[in-house]
């Protein structure tokens, strides 16, 4: 095949004369004029990105999936963040980074880029939406085109190439902490002409533009293709030579260049042409031979980039018997497995057909007739491609293969099964902003809220987060969490149950929000050292046993209720309350200063499709840091009054590790007191102790039926905490009921 290419390349730029020499030294044509290497070209691999210096810039036709070429970069940014500690309560110092570059995708002007994936993660949708914190500015490689302004920012204008003929893309603070801190290996899907599919002699004509041959014509018929890659350092004569080959097609031209495909023989050479003109002791037809043995091919086989698995390397196969030569052909094309597998059975066919050789001389003025060229002989029907021309003793002998005239069939191809990623848009962010009191993990001081974070969508992978505390005029990050934390709705109402134990009657189900979300169940003692825990409204539960119901559907049962000081909030459950899976390591803990108590703080999302989502909007009352309810609240009435006694809880002892008094957990010991008569609140009293004796008239002797105390544990930084409450209720004989 390279005879024929080369032999058709030295017609192309020297005339009739000049495609007989191109013939005869055909090597030196080629690389004289095209730089050729002499050697087949390869395929190579197109997912793997470089920088290496003078690498080639592939050309790309069609549509089909390519790493580039890093031609510039800024370095990587380093950003510095401090964070608290979840165990000690100490100050950490965290840093993130982020790297500015531009990659060279293809040596021509192209229609634009879809997909693209970084390190095989997909980080940009079909529509152009990204998965990943960047912003990416993409040249088409026009003749007009600008230097990129980052670059002009970064070297100075004088010094930024605009790069004018190449298209590239230049990525603005892409963040690397998914990529291990690197640039990743980006791979593009470049779409060159914005068509579907394209013809090989499309992808033919467009390399010799690059390559700066004029071309005047592209006929014939020419397989299609989803795209085609050329990116070797060979010269253009080897990457013609192997699209060519594919076709049985042909060069020409002197100043222009003509691509002819594999069309039907348009010349037949009279009989009494090959018979009477020529001298007596020549004969036209010297021999008739079949190449046999070694030679014969008994199956192809096509390796491609397949269309329809994200572009992942496929192979297909045609075989016309068992146990012969495999015809192996690697292509840089990106097909459908049913193309691969039509063309590898047409070639099969070509490869029978072919092994058929005679050779004939003619007058010389059939000194037109070039390598490639399709021609009948007399009255025989049979199409024959010339392989090659000679001029000797002002006669030309071709050497002639035969061609079958190959019926373009459908050939159904599998292209198998291969891991691809799902290309689902990211949609928007849901957030649900909680202040609740500590969660294990959490330091003793800790003022904060939690941030619970998720999208419904498939192909939402994360979001980060700001805050506000100005109503909205300005917002700060707040940090981002990637996978999202478990959340959902209850459809059914929690019912009252107990809260000093387990409750084992009571069964909630909940919807989750995602398909991506799982709920399991967990032996009871894992749930007593703190697996399972969640909010369901605005109660902390933990929950043993769970079933799966229906899709994102899960019944819960087996639970302890009131969990970290809520057990007030067990009380008026409702449907369609929030679900939420406490797990640090899923949510953002967001230190808010305890100046901020009673003000309104608005959190929004930041997600790649949060442009529209509505803030959340919550009064910050710091729950983390009040302390918890008073526990064992005894009210006994006494000569001249009542005495009030309880015993204290602690935000730092949940456990109570020696089971005879919690940690204070406060700066001070310190209680309100409020006192009620028949639900009138009429005097707030602070003690330093547990108990007080409340000196006060028989609350009968005013006629009252009901005496109410209330008493919260007083915090130095953020005032009284939860309430504990009792009641003495007198009939109207002044007893005690």
């Amino acid at each position: 095949m390279a005879t024929i290419v080369l032999g058709a390349l030295g017609r192309a730029f020297g005339g009739p004369l000049g495609g007989i020499i191109g013939t005869a030294v055909g090597g030196i044509v080629d690389r004289g004029l095209l730089g050729g290497s002499g050697s087949a070209p390869r395929t190579g691999n197109l997912t793997v990105q470089s920088a290496a210096y003078g690498e080639p810039i592939p050309v790309i036709s069609g549509r089909i999936r390519a790493a580039g070429n890093l031609i510039w970069t800024s370095g990587l940014r380093e950003v510095a963040g401090s964070s608290g500690g979840k165990r000690n309560g100490a100050s950490t110092s965290d840093y993130h980074y982020t790297a500015s570059f531009a990659v060279g995708l293809a040596a021509r002007t192209i229609a634009g880029v879809g997909r693209i994936w970084a390190d095989g993660r997909l980080i940009r949708n079909s529509d152009g939406t990204f998965l990943a914190p960047t912003i990416m500015r993409l040249h088409p490689g026009t003749e007009a085109q600008t230097p990129d302004p980052l670059i002009a920012a970064a070297e100075g204008i004088a010094n930024a190439p605009a790069y004018r003929g190449m298209a590239y893309a230049v990525f603005e603070d892409l963040a690397l902490g998914d990529f291990g801190n690197r640039i990743p290996n980006l791979t593009f899907e470049i779409d060159a002409d914005g068509e579907a599919e394209i013809d090989i002699g499309q992808a033919i004509a467009n390399l010799a533009v690059v390559e700066g041959r004029p071309v005047a014509r592209v006929a014939g018929n020419f397989p299609k293709v989803t795209g085609h890659f050329a990116g070797t350092s060979g010269g253009l004569s080897d990457t013609l030579a192997s699209l060519i080959g594919l076709v049985g097609g042909s060069v020409a031209g002197i100043d222009e260049i003509e691509f002819v495909g594999g069309a039907p023989a348009s010349f037949t050479i009279p009989e009494d042409e090959c018979q009477t003109r020529l001298p007596a002791d020549v004969r036209t037809r010297d021999r008739l031979e079949r190449v046999g043995g070694v030679g014969r091919t008994d199956a192809v086989e096509i390796s491609y980039y397949d269309s329809a698995l994200d572009f992942q390397p496929g192979l297909q196969r045609a075989r016309r018997a068992v146990g012969g030569a495999i015809e192996h052909i690697a292509l840089s094309c990106a097909m459908s497995a049913d193309q691969a597998k039509s063309m590898a059975h047409a070639l099969l066919v070509q490869s029978q057909a072919k092994r058929l050789r005679t050779t004939v001389r003619l007058p010389w003025r059939y000194l037109w007739l070039k390598a490639g060229d399709q021609i009948k002989l007399g009255d025989d029907c049979t199409a024959w491609r010339i392989r090659s021309a000679r001029f000797e003793g002002f006669i030309i002998a071709l050497d002639l293969e035969r061609v079958d005239a190959v019926v373009p069939v459908a050939v159904a191809g599998a292209s198998g099964r291969a891991f691809m990623v799902a290309d689902f848009p990211a949609g928007p962010t849901t957030i649900h902003m909680l202040d609740l009191p500590l969660v294990p993990g959490e330091p003793l001081a800790a003022s904060r809220v939690l941030a619970a974070v998720a999208g419904e969508s498939s192909g939402w992978r994360g979001s980060g987060i700001a805050i506000s505390i100005d109503n909205g005029a300005s917002y700060v990050p707040a940090g981002r969490v990637d996978g999202g934390t478990i959340i959902g709705v209850t459809t059914t109402s929690l019912p009252l149950g107990p809260v000093a134990g387990w409750d084992r009657s009571s069964v909630v189900e909940v919807a989750l929000l995602s398909d991506r979300m799982w709920l399991e169940s967990r032996p009871e003692a894992s749930v007593l050292a703190g697996a399972n825990l969640a909010l369901i409204g605005d109660e902390i539960v933990q929950f043993s046993v769970v079933e799966a119901v229906a899709p994102r559907r899960f019944r819960l049962s087996g639970l302890l209720r009131g969990r970290r000081g809520t057990e007030s909030r067990a009380l008026n459950h409702r449907i369609d309350e929030r679900f939420v899976l406490l797990d640090l390591s899923a949510m953002i803990s967001i230190d808010l200063p305890t100046d901020l108590l009673g003000r309104e703080v608005r959190v929004r999302a930041m997600g790649v499709d949060d442009e529209a989502t509505t803030p959340v909007q919550f009064s910050y009352a710091a729950h983390s840091l009040k302390p918890l309810a008073p526990v064992d609240l005894k009210l006994s009435p006494v000569v001249g009054g009542v005495l009030a006694t309880w015993s204290r809880r602690s935000r730092d002892g949940y456990a109570w590790l020696d089971g005879i008094d919690a940690p204070l957990a406060e700066a001070s010991e310190a209680y309100q007191v409020a006192i009620a008569i028949d639900g009138e609140w009429i005097e707030t009293v602070s003690v330093a102790s547990p108990t007080l004796l409340y000196l006060a008239e028989h609350p009968t002797a005013a006629g009252a039926r009901r005496l109410s105390f209330s008493v919260r544990q007083v915090s130095a930084r953020v005032g009284p905490g939860e309430a504990a409450e009792a009641d003495l209720v007198f009939n109207s004989s002044g007893e005690m009921q």
